[in-house]
């Protein structure tokens, strides 16, 4: 497995300069006929100040709405989608998932979004780009290839803990999607290298374990303090709801770790950029 990312990409993860703009990509999705997705980077928007430059967040007070629509256009120009299309999250750390169809093409983009406490979505309509916002939560991609689904997932630790990963597992599986069909990418977040929690919540992880053991770790010089791996959290879970080892990847790329290249609650406070993990298919 894989712990702190050593650079701009990872052997699971690629890094994609394209129109001036940075994003990344899993190569085992990317392989996947008529499959959109992409995990915006920091970099290549228009944004100033502690959103500079590729804030795709409007709820940020901070920053200028022109800003953050043009940061759009040149996410979606440069990652293959129609922004004006897109479907976004109402995200509260739950583990509620909506099942978007066309009539919610555009919402909280070119029209209110109109549901709440969505963390996750899922859906089997084409040119319908899914969006969930990040900046240290981890964003899980799901692709099922035979029937034509996709689904996107924000897990943080509250979502992780509650098995959101296993209840997205549940929903392909309602919709005919084996788990050991699926194909899921856990892309950039706050990893194990860096991302320390209370007493509280390890006990949440304390029986969660995988093949290389357990998923808190005590910090040596801080009491009461641990380190956990969100990523091997949610592939344990995804694990044990029946998928195949293979089928997942970690892009072990750390949001603390770099915040020249990622917005980061734990590196930079509220005062900050957003960024979004897309799925689509054609």
């Amino acid at each position: 497995m894989m712990g702190c990312c050593p650079g701009k990409r990872t052997k699971n993860m690629q890094a994609i300069w394209k129109e001036g703009l940075l994003f990344y990509s899993f190569p085992h999705l990317r392989e996947q006929p008529g499959l959109t997705h992409a995990f915006s980077s920091r970099l290549g928007g228009v944004s100033q100040g502690c959103c500079t430059s590729l804030n795709l967040a409007f709820a940020q007070p901070e920053d200028d709405p022109v800003n953050v629509r043009e940061n759009w256009r040149r996410f979606g120009a440069a990652a293959g989608f129609d922004y004006e299309r897109a479907v976004l999250t109402q995200q509260t750390h739950s583990i509620n998932i909506h099942e978007a169809g066309e009539t919610d093409a555009g919402r909280g983009i070119t029209r209110p979004v109109e549901y709440c406490n969505v963390d996750a979505l899922i859906s089997g309509v084409a040119n319908l780009p899914l969006v969930t916002y990040h900046a240290d939560c981890a964003p899980l991609f799901f692709y099922a290839p035979r029937q034509r689904l996709i689904g996107l997932a924000h897990a943080g630790w509250r979502g992780t803990a509650a098995g959101l990963a296993a209840a997205m597992a549940e929903q392909f599986a309602k919709r005919g999607a084996a788990p050991a069909e699926l194909l899921v990418g856990i892309g950039p977040s706050a990893g194990p290298c860096c991302y320390q929690v209370g007493a509280e919540v390890a006990e949440l992880f304390a029986g969660l374990r995988d093949e290389e053991g357990a998923l808190i770790k005590p910090e040596e010089r801080a009491p009461d303090k641990y380190k956990l791996d969100l990523w091997r959290a949610n592939r344990a879970i995804l694990l044990k709801a029946g998928l195949k080892p293979e089928n997942i990847m970690i892009g072990g790329l750390c949001t603390i770790c770099h915040p020249e290249l990622f917005f980061s609650h734990r590196a930079h406070g509220k005062k900050r950029g957003s960024m979004v993990a897309m799925i689509m298919m054609s």
